[in-house]
């Protein structure tokens, strides 16, 4: 077939026509440089293992780009993976390479800060301990809280070693027994006073009071 260099001449000045005005948009833009927070996402945890204390959950990142491409960004659109297969029980060090952090097409990374995490790892366990129902207020004048069960009267919890070593119960929340004459029956949430631990599955305990006359 016959090549004709002025076939869809029309098409071809449009697309050259669109192409010089977007150069001409990207060429006028400043390069600019631009401080933003990226999020740090922790992946690949060995099993086993808990990450402890407060690790920082965000880094400085330095930017450049056009100002138009940086202005446009959003909190989603960067993010800091930390690789954690290499973690073992201790104080550990993670280095954040650039190449670590996503950022948008077009978008250098001239500087991460801080460039190195210090993280600590712990041995998770898991550890059955008995369910102590809160009990709120006192029963009416004359009775008194004669006997208080559970179901279950005991729970799993998991987390790691050090924090499980010195959990003696877990909680419910607050039953009320104010002014009570009769046995109380309720269902609560069942849960552990440190953050750090966690129930194995989470559920919820049937407390039961029993309240009787005071014996004179």
């Amino acid at each position: 077939m016959a090549y004709h260099p002025f076939r869809n001449l029309g098409l071809k000045f449009l697309s050259t026509l669109v192409a010089m005005l977007l150069w001409l948009i990207v060429a006028g833009e400043r390069v600019v440089e631009r401080v933003m927070r990226a999020p740090v996402e922790f992946q690949n945890l060995p099993a086993g293992l808990e990450l402890i204390g407060n690790p920082p959950d965000t880094v400085e990142v330095r930017l450049r780009g056009s100002s138009g491409a940086l202005s446009r960004m959003a909190a989603g659109d960067m993010a800091a993976v930390i690789d954690l297969t290499t973690a073992r029980p201790g104080r550990r060090l993670f280095h954040i390479a650039h190449n670590q952090v996503s950022v948008p097409y077009g978008i250098e990374i001239v500087q991460v800060g801080p460039s190195t995490l210090t993280m600590e790892f712990e041995i998770s366990l898991i550890r059955r301990v008995p369910v102590e129902p809160d009990l709120d207020g006192r029963p009416a004048a004359g009775y008194e809280v004669t006997k208080v069960t559970t179901d279950p009267e005991t729970v799993e919890v998991a987390g790691p070693e050090t924090a499980l070593k010195l959990l003696k119960a877990a909680i419910t929340e607050p039953v009320s027994v104010q002014d009570q004459t009769r046995p109380v029956r309720e269902v609560v949430t069942i849960g552990v006073p440190d953050s750090r631990l966690r129930l194995r599955t989470p559920q919820t305990a049937v407390v039961t009071v029993t309240i009787s006359p005071r014996p004179q």
